[in-house]
């Protein structure tokens, strides 16, 4: 740790302006990072453009009169939901490949728009290898999107499945 890192991590602890701004940055920076690293590798997200103070400039989502609804506004016809469905565990493979789980993923971070999904909000992504409850937070993701797609007729066991992803992907026991 050079001097630089000790005295950020002082001000963080400690919760003064400078810690706060620190914290905020390295969130900022964080979601910038998942998302540009997961559009790269074919991921259904946003391209983010460019990041600023307090901003991430990225893809509009969307037509040209209303930004697209979140999924979980959005009634399916039983065809589509289970086309969605595999899009949605394909975009969580994305993730289980590049070592993060999305941490907050329900059918209220899904934007719905022509017919096709688009995972936002990634601050909360964690990374498998760094955070020991990442097993958890898989199931609980994939939990919170068999529910809604239940109500749309695709029924899948999410314990099973969230199983599944984690030995897929060489994680081991859930």
């Amino acid at each position: 740790i050079n001097d630089s890192d000790f005295r950020e991590m002082r001000a963080i602890t400690k919760g003064t302006g400078f810690g706060r701004e620190v914290l905020h940055t390295s969130w900022l920076m964080h979601e910038y990072k998942t998302l540009q690293t997961l559009h790269a590798a074919g991921a259904a997200v946003p391209k983010a453009w460019a990041i600023g103070d307090n901003v991430i400039l990225m893809d509009y989502i969307g037509d040209a009169k209303l930004a697209a609804p979140t999924l979980n506004t959005v009634r399916l016809e039983p065809d589509e939901a289970a086309r969605l469905f595999e899009e949605v565990l394909h975009n969580v493979r994305i993730m289980l490949q590049h070592g993060m789980i999305h941490g907050d993923l329900s059918a209220y971070n899904i934007l719905y728009n022509a017919g096709a999904i688009v995972f936002i909000d990634f601050p909360q992504v964690t990374g498998i290898a760094s955070n020991p409850n990442a097993h958890y937070i898989l199931r609980r993701d994939v939990t919170r999107v068999c529910e809604y797609f239940a109500q749309q007729g695709v029924e899948r066991d999410p314990v099973s499945l969230a199983e599944e992803l984690w030995f897929e992907y060489g994680y081991g026991d859930l």
